[in-house]
């Protein structure tokens, strides 16, 4: 990777910023779609955890208390700070480095363990169609690291044009389960299992955290908001267009396939494919298992648009390695940012499936917390917001979207005092939480911080 000055990258993206490679509208839509949903996939495990009556509950609730909730403080706060970098600006700006620092700290921590989510679930899809023991699983969940890492090495346009193209593929075969399965959604019959089991706090609180990892991410794409296409606009357009699709998405699959279903101990990665297999024959078992691979790798390169940004703010601030910072010359992407991120990626993928859930969930949440109490510092702090747009509702609004998402948080914690493997989960997430201020201390002390004086930039050039 050819190493270029700070003049040079000004001077590249200054001609980049001019050219139209910037994310467009329908882009914008389809990376959404992928970065906070990609499908149905992943709701299994829920299942199999709280039951089908309280998974199918739950995707009707956190979409209410959780996604629109956070959608809309995304939408108003980036139209007020459209920066690259988003939501850490945000944080930073309202309560201070530290706080900054803490929030680029837990979306670090729960993007590394989200981020190696997806190899796993490429590899335990695509072996529904051929048979992988769990070295083929290894090495083909690696290829896809790379795989999606050399696609963001090429920009952010070749990625959301990619994603149009994933993102159709993915909506496919679970078009087609419902079309088929639909004298299963006219005829509904509810599952017998019970609303609750034995233990009913563990049961809420591990469906709750897969659910929440489902929908969760709104906010994500505000760190690439210097290159989306008018993103004052855009941003909320994408989010009122993508909401309902993704939540569709998950419940009218999750009502065809769980509809008079009579137990849920059998549910695991690859049931939807099962089901389809039950309905719709070979042809959709193997369109959905196959749905379930692409999946994988749409999200995990649309993730890492935004993930791989992460590293790249943090040494402009002065919080990491100055090389970091560095931008490839050929397409003004963070290069060794990115190769960063391959890296930890890859060395993450052997990490099993419920234990990086229930640590994704914890470090995501925390971070959303920040980003609700700058919701609400910043309205004090910048109170013009003349032709921005705003949450509406007044205080009661406001406080709805603060109040409603910490709730579904907290719900969580009854994973803390139940009785099955995720309490050891939970515990290890506070642990790591709590070793935010010495990380903040060391990477202070060794690169030196942002200065006390440090407007956030209007670009990913300023």
């Amino acid at each position: 990777m050819p190493h270029v000055t700070e003049e040079d990258n000004a001077a590249q993206l200054a001609r980049t910023l001019r050219t139209p490679r910037k994310l467009g509208l329908i882009p914008l839509v389809c990376v959404m779609y992928l970065v906070v949903s990609g499908g149905a996939y992943g709701l299994e495990d829920a299942v199999r955890m709280a039951g089908p009556r309280l998974t199918l509950l739950l995707c009707l609730l956190v979409p209410l208390t959780l996604s629109l909730p956070t959608a809309l403080m995304a939408a108003e706060l980036t139209a007020l700070m459209p920066v690259e970098g988003g939501f850490y600006f945000w944080v930073k700006e309202a309560l201070g480095p530290f706080a900054g620092f803490a929030e680029a700290y837990l979306t670090i921590l729960y993007t590394a363990v989200d981020m190696a989510i997806y190899p796993v679930l490429f590899a335990g899809y695509l072996s529904f169609i051929l048979p992988l023991g769990p070295a083929a699983q290894i090495a083909i969940g690696v290829a896809l690291v790379w795989m999606a890492g050399g696609l963001n090495f090429l920009g952010v346009r070749p990625v959301g044009m990619a994603s149009i193209v994933l993102a159709a593929i993915l909506v496919s075969p679970f078009a087609v389960l419902v079309i088929i399965g639909l004298p299963r959604l006219i005829h509904f019959t509810m599952p017998t299992p019970p609303l609750f089991g034995a233990d009913a706090w563990g049961a809420l609180g591990a469906g709750l955290t897969v659910v929440i990892w489902n929908f969760g991410g709104w906010e994500n794409l505000s760190v690439v908001s210097a290159e989306i296409e008018n993103p004052r606009r855009n941003y909320l357009r994408a989010i009122l267009i993508a909401l309902p699709v993704i939540v569709a998405g998950y419940v009218l699959p999750l009502a065809v396939s769980v509809s008079g279903a009579t137990t849920a101990a059998d549910w695991g990665t690859g049931s939807f494919s099962h089901v389809g297999y039950e309905i719709g024959g070979r042809a959709l078992g193997g369109a959905l298992a196959l749905g379930g691979a692409v999946m994988s790798f749409a999200v995990f390169e649309a993730a890492m648009l935004w993930v791989s940004r992460m590293p790249f703010v943090l040494a402009r601030e002065r919080y990491l390695s100055p090389p970091l910072a560095e931008l490839w010359s050929a397409t003004a992407t963070p290069g060794k940012s990115i190769l960063l991120c391959c890296v930890v990626f890859t060395l993450l993928v052997p990490v099993g499936f419920v234990a990086l859930v229930v640590l994704d969930v914890f470090f995501y949440m925390a971070a959303l917390a920040l980003e609700l109490f700058a919701l609400m510092r910043l309205r004090k702090l910048m109170p013009d917001r003349t032709g921005m747009y705003t949450i509406g509702g007044g205080r009661l609004g406001l406080a709805l979207v603060l109040i409603l998402p910490i709730l579904t948080w907290a719900a969580t914690f009854g994973l803390a005092i139940s009785a099955g493997v995720a309490k050891r989960d939970f515990i290890l997430a506070i642990a790591l939480g709590v070793c935010v201020w010495p990380a903040y201390a060391i990477c202070r002390r060794r690169y030196g911080g942002p200065p006390a004086i440090d407007p956030p930039p209007t670009s990913i050039t300023a």
